[in-house]
């Protein structure tokens, strides 16, 4: 695969967080939406990271490049989350930083977030950036399994 195509699909968990996000609000399909398009994402994020495996491109510039949107997405998030002032909030930056953390199965990682909050059963600002870091490590472990299973079977 050509590696403008390769960076190019590295979007689409972009996409899918804003599906996600777009038809929850619709009753029955948005709650089933919110279930499945993260576990197909993980599944096509596995498939991506083979074919970054399979690559002509070195391990770490590859798994940098693939994971990219991930990285840059969660610095901004927690850079206007946890840095910036509420009031000077960039609510459009904030949203679309979330887009790529949204297509990870946040209803299995949402358990674990609210560990890293003081009072327990609540979801507050360390919650929220908990969430948003296990989603990306789980973004990160999915794509560097996918990666290494590409590096194993060959190129081609």
């Amino acid at each position: 695969m050509k590696k403008p195509v390769l960076i190019a699909l590295t979007f689409v968990p972009v996409a899918v967080g804003a599906v996600a996000n777009v038809t929850l609000a619709l009753p029955g399909i948005g709650s089933v939406l919110f279930v499945v398009l993260p576990l197909l994402t993980t599944v096509f994020w596995a498939w991506l990271g083979a074919r970054y495996g399979k690559s002509a491109w070195k391990p770490l510039p590859a798994l940098l490049i693939g994971n990219a949107v991930g990285i840059v997405s969660l610095l901004v998030y927690l850079w206007q989350y946890l840095l910036v002032p509420a009031a000077a909030q960039n609510l459009a930056l904030v949203t679309a930083a979330q887009l790529f953390l949204d297509a990870a199965p946040l209803y299995l990682l949402g358990h674990l977030a609210v560990l890293f909050e003081a009072q327990p059963q609540t979801v507050g600002t360390a919650s929220m950036a908990a969430m948003h870091v296990l989603s990306f490590v789980y973004m990160a472990v999915v794509f560097g399994l996918g990666f290494l299973w590409g590096r194993k079977t060959g190129r081609g």
